[in-house]
């Protein structure tokens, strides 16, 4: 049996800094943003975690986010990372996106009108 992935988003509200992960450092400016990720089973741990204050430990890009962001919401909805990265643009170059060959980025800064278009998009 095929497991199925949901495709999720986490709003941040950051402030201008600079995001330090091992090996990488992405320039931030304030604005909101919009983290697109992926969950089958454990879709409620993944998003606690992305919205927990303390971790134990970092090991996704997303983790290294709060030092200069605060969540804000999460959004679930039934479209793949992937798809949830088509609908968005302006994207924080290398971040998050390790593992997506298509995309250069799976943070983007967006406006309030991009968030309503991809919720309206997602066919929920």
């Amino acid at each position: 049996m095929k497991r199925e992935k949901k495709g999720y988003v986490v709003l941040f509200e950051c402030g201008d800094g600079v995001v330090e992960t091992p090996g990488k450092r992405f320039m931030i400016s304030s604005g909101t943003y919009a983290y697109v990720g992926s969950c089958g089973i454990n879709c409620v741990k993944r998003i606690e975690r992305h919205l927990s204050d303390s971790l134990a430990r970092k090991r996704w890009h997303v983790d290294y986010l709060k030092s200069v962001c605060k969540p804000l919401a999460v959004i679930v909805l039934p479209l793949q990372e992937e798809e949830l990265a088509n609908l968005l643009s302006n994207p924080v170059k290398g971040f998050g996106s390790s593992d997506c060959r298509k995309h250069e980025g799976h943070l983007f800064r967006i406006e309030g009108s991009s968030l309503l278009s991809l919720i309206a998009q997602s066919n929920i």
